[in-house]
């Protein structure tokens, strides 16, 4: 019995995201089909999320691969991107041919013929228990056996109770199969999919494998607690699909994390981020990048390795093609070096680019002089070179709105010079200059946006704020220059203001403090839309800037939200899911016994909640209010005016949650009992009423106070008495509150917000 409640409980933490460790495929070995079948309908039950395709002819999803890029080399993980675009119908191919091993699932349709002494035809479906019902001949099981199982089963009892009679068998439709695909998926859950499904073409339903997650030990474990492996750069490098096993019913598909990814770059047919397991060398990783380029130098390999014993990363060179990847990081084949000394290489935004003679071209003032420029950004250029003689590697900066920063500077043998896009401003060099670049970018904050372009030598900061287009009209002349190596800080007319570039400088322009907000109005007024008004306006200014309310309108239940209270709101959500999701988890490690309350209060993290329904400023916001001046609005705040209802709700721990017409003598017992009365877990002691104002009422038990007075829109909450004698579990218990009581609130904006 622990077995079964572990795997459940294991099962909704996965689908749910809550938890984050690995099936345990020993445990799930040693369970019957039976109780792998109890765990599955448990998880879609509890998540509900079994998520059957439509039924069409064709249907394909798009999905946005989670690749991580490498913010430097522009390098993707390998083969994450397969599932970007695949087939998700659930319906078969009809022209396919059916093996006689299919085995069959529930729902799949047989076409039987008797001919001879008698003839008949019959269409049986396979039932939920697994049996299709034949005529006179009563329940025959026939799940999980083949095709060819159910095919000599049928005629051997044809054959016993007929004299003269001929069977033919075949399956007229097929059923989808119910799988589960968990672990790090986009989308773990409980699918339905194609009949003909692979490994491979599953994992498109659940929105492919996330960036962590492996694709070269890919698992299914079947019912019988069977298990495959499947490496699917088997099927992408070598186009080999062996392993790409079609899926059964029941089947489970688990992607556990990737161990170790190493990046291939140099000169290799296809650098990438590239996933490596257990007793692969270079050469393996070399035929992940489909080969070697014509210019590779196989006997210069650098690659960084992570030195356990020191804790430090190593680079080395080697010519070992059979080296060992483990602890490897990255790996970089080097290419044979041009050691002719008669060019400069001119890469980017120029007419010609390419190599230059050095024998033409002694000093960067000759070559800039004599290159012809194409949409170049003239504040900063790259000149990288190395002197051979000693040995020492140099990177100059240097402005072609600046000509000091660029004479008299020689230009060495296989010298490399940069310019740069005006729109991109982006140079490919390597990362110590670009880091020093990064230094000297100009950050130049202009009202809520900030631009930082890179900037070298001497500058004017009009000539910069016409290059960006900026938006002047509304900024004060004055501007503030800050250098903090300098510790120089400079106010003055932004047109008058000339430096010369140093590192981690700033410019900031000011400008008005802006005085006006926005407020959205919607509803049973005359005039909804979204509404300018000054720092200091009121509700009253408002009302009277939208007009009338309709005749309908219900001004004892206006709706008035604002977004620091949302926000408040679901921090406060996010941080009682995050503790009750910490409890959980360690309480499911600490004991193999599942309790009633556990999975109660497990399914409480899959609620959701919708944020357009939070924010809510309890309050009579009537225009018959005289406090309507004293409340002051925000930029964003929201009033939603409801028409007038004649309904209330009753939600929570009632048999049929429901809302129903109001009454002048309805009670909050006589509602209750409306919706089919209390289930076992409801509290009584808790229950409460949310008015159509937002204020909350607590039900009242004191026969000489009398009763709550029950209103049209008020919606009255039963909450769940969830009842535990472990303390780690009872420590949670107010969080939970704080989860359904949200929920609560929510439904109850939500219903009066309809009701337009």
């Amino acid at each position: 019995m622990k077995k079964n409640f572990k795997i459940i409980f294991l099962s909704i933490f996965i689908c749910t995201g809550a938890y984050s460790q690995e099936v345990d495929l020993d445990l799930l070995s040693e369970l019957t089909p039976e109780q792998i079948q109890m765990a599955q309908d448990q998880l879609a039950i509890t998540k509900n999320i079994e998520k059957p395709a439509p039924q069409i002819s064709e249907s394909t999803i798009k999905i946005e691969s989670e690749a991580s890029v490498d913010n430097e080399k522009g390098l993707t993980k390998y083969g994450y991107d397969y599932f970007s675009s695949a087939p998700t119908n659930i319906a078969a191919i009809g022209d396919l041919p059916l093996p006689n091993e299919y085995k069959i699932s529930l729902k799949d349709q047989f076409s039987i013929i008797l001919s001879g002494s008698k003839e008949a035809i019959f269409d049986l479906d396979v039932n939920l228990d697994g049996t299709i019902l034949f005529p006179e001949l009563g329940s025959i099981s026939v799940v999980g056996e083949t095709l060819r199982e159910v095919k000599n089963k049928l005629i051997n009892l044809i054959e016993q109770s007929y004299i003269g009679v001929q069977i033919d068998v075949s399956l007229k439709n097929l059923a989808a199969k119910k799988i589960t695909i968990v672990g790090a998926v986009n989308n773990p859950g409980t699918y339905l999919v194609n009949p003909f499904s692979t490994i491979s073409s599953s994992l498109a339903y659940s929105g492919g494998i996330s960036d962590i997650g492996t694709l070269r030990k890919i698992k299914l474990v079947r019912a019988n607690g069977e298990i495959f492996l499947f490496d699917l750069y088997k099927l992408l490098i070598d186009g080999n699909r062996d392993n790409d096993i079609t899926v059964e019913a029941g089947d489970v598909i688990v992607i556990d994390a990737a161990n170790q990814f190493i990046e291939l770059t140099g000169e290799v047919k296809r650098p990438s981020i590239y996933e490596v397991i257990e007793g692969e060398d270079i050469s393996d990783l070399i035929s992940f990048g489909l080969g070697f380029t014509i210019t590779a130098n196989k006997t210069n390999i650098d690659a960084d390795v992570l030195d356990l014993g020191n804790g430090v990363i190593k680079s080395i060179t080697t010519n070992n093609l059979s080296q060992s990847l483990s602890s490897f990081l990255s790996v970089n084949i080097n290419p044979y070096q041009n050691k002719s000394v008669s060019n400069v290489r001119v890469v980017g935004a120029v007419k010609e680019p390419g190599f230059y003679s050095l024998s033409k071209y002694k000093n960067l003032e000759d070559l800039i002089n004599d290159i012809e420029f194409i949409n170049v950004y003239p504040w900063l250029g790259v000149l990288e070179q190395f002197d051979e003689d000693k040995l020492s590697r140099k990177t100059i900066l240097f402005s072609l709105k600046d000509k000091n920063t660029y004479q008299d500077i020689d230009l060495l043998p296989n010298s490399k010079v940069f310019f740069s896009d005006r729109d991109l401003r982006t140079f490919n060099v390597d990362p110590m200059t670009k880091e020093l670049i990064d230094n000297y970018k100009l950050s130049i904050n202009h009202n809520d946006d900030t631009f930082a372009l890179p900037v070298f030598g001497r500058f004017s900061l009009q000539s910069l704020v016409d290059f960006l287009g900026l938006d002047m009209t509304s900024i004060d002349k004055l501007a503030t220059y800050v250098s903090p190596l300098d510790n120089q800080v400079i106010e003055a007319e932004y047109s008058s203001m000339n430096f010369v570039s140093k590192k981690f400088n700033t410019v900031t322009f000011k400008s008005p403090v802006n005085d006006l907000i926005t407020v959205s109005v919607r509803g049973a007024i005359d005039y909804p839309g979204t509404y300018t008004l000054q720092a200091d306006a009121s509700l009253e200014d408002l009302y009277f800037m939208m007009g009338d309310f309709k005749p309908d309108a219900f001004l004892d239940g206006i709706i008035f939200t604002r977004e620091i209270i949302r926000d408040s709101q679901l921090d406060s959500l996010e941080k009682s899911k995050k503790e009750l999701n910490q409890a959980l988890s360690s309480e499911i490690l600490n004991s193999d016994e599942l309790k009633p309350e556990k999975l109660e209060l497990a399914s409480m993290l899959s609620l959701e909640i919708s944020s357009e329904s939070l924010g809510r400023v309890a309050g009579d916001f009537s225009p018959n209010n005289n406090n309507i001046e004293k409340t002051k609005l925000l930029d964003g705040d929201s009033i939603f005016v409801p028409r007038s209802p004649n309904f209330i709700n009753v939600l929570g721990e009632v048999l049929n949650p429901l809302a129903f017409e109001y009454t002048s003598n309805l009670t909050i017992n006589s509602a209750i009992a409306n919706s089919g009365g209390m289930t076992k877990s409801a509290d009584q002691r808790r229950i409460y009423v949310i008015k159509a104002n937002g204020f909350i009422e607590r039900k009242k038990r004191n026969i000489f106070i009398g009763g709550n007075n029950i209103e049209p829109g008020d919606t009255i909450v039963v909450p769940r008495k969830i009842t535990t004698s472990n303390p780690a579990l009872q420590a949670i218990l107010p969080v939970t509150n704080i989860i359904s009581d949200l929920a609560f609130s929510a439904a109850a904006i939500e219903s009066l917000s309809n009701n337009n």
